[in-house]
């Protein structure tokens, strides 16, 4: 059964040059690509297909436009489309220049497959219970042109049940961030040899905050970090893409998930001059040094 992902989109206006001629409607140009942080998602995990079948946007004071998909069906494996990797999901496409309010993906079936031979198993759609980005409204201006890039996080969206009897079973509720590519902001980090844990990854999770006291804040998204196998001179680098900028960042670093407390936290506040968190800017977490 498809599923109707509404993606209530947050107060953004996407300038663009170009102006409109009287009377007549004008036209500006809509671009969508999709991508996933570097997910956290079930140990041997290889792939995350999806199929989707359907992409719309609703215009205000207006209705649904159809958008344009690759292909239709469009099935792709979103776990190859992550650390900043993106893929196209909706070319190009001439629309009516105004707001727009929302937008819809309908997607129609799901699997993950792992490495233990080749193992597929069929991903639940729920239909109700989705969680979605906060709101994101867009402008389609007259002879300009919008960019949207959106973060299917696979670390937040697949869901594991076990039965009781080692048997697992697998939901999709999908957790979406928006953002207007090129004013994207991304955080790094590197992380020295001597800091991981044996047998663990270091798993790192973004949270966003309310203000700047840091007291009310959210889980992002989060990410696993594996230990470079040849790290004696070089630490192990990461990044987190696709950030919307000028928000209050969390970020924890922890290397034994099995003990507390987190090893590492850091705060980015968008007002500190040296923050480098707003459009388009890379974040150095620990000043650029990597953590020990």
């Amino acid at each position: 059964m498809s599923v109707w992902i509404i993606l209530s989109l947050s107060i953004l206006i996407l300038t663009a040059c170009g102006g409109g001629g009287g009377g007549s409607a004008s036209f500006g140009e809509l671009s969508m690509d999709i991508t996933d942080a570097k997910p956290l998602l079930p140990e041997g995990t290889t792939n995350l297909w999806v199929t989707f079948t359907e992409v719309l946007a609703h215009k205000s004071g207006g209705g649904w436009v159809s958008l344009p998909l690759p292909e239709s069906p469009y099935t792709i494996d979103l776990y190859q489309f992550s650390d900043g990797i993106k893929t196209e999901l909706v070319p190009p496409v001439s629309l009516e220049s105004g707001k727009y309010t929302q937008i819809r993906l309908v997607i129609s079936h799901a699997d993950i497959s792992f490495d233990n031979g080749g193992t597929s198993k069929s991903v639940e759609i729920p239909s109700d219970n989705l969680k979605t980005d906060k709101n994101f409204d867009f402008d389609v201006i007259s002879g300009g042109a919008v960019d949207i890039t959106v973060d299917f996080d696979l670390s937040q969206s697949i869901v594991v049940t076990d039965d009781g009897s080692g048997t697992f079973s697998y939901k999709l509720k999908p957790v979406l961030h928006i953002v207007d590519t090129f004013e994207a902001a991304t955080i790094s980090g590197e992380i020295a040899h001597g800091s991981f844990v044996d047998d663990f990854d270091a798993i790192v999770t973004v949270s966003v905050c309310t203000d700047d006291t840091f007291s009310s804040c959210e889980t992002y998204t989060q990410l696993q970090v594996s230990r470079d196998e040849n790290p004696e001179e070089d630490p192990t680098e990461f990044s987190i893409f696709w950030l919307v900028p000028n928000q209050y960042y969390r970020v924890e670093i922890d290397f034994d998930t099995s003990a507390d407390p987190v090893d590492y936290t850091e705060n980015i506040d968008p007002n500190d001059l040296n923050s480098d968190i707003g459009p388009g800017g890379i974040y150095e977490l620990n000043g650029g040094t990597p953590y020990l």
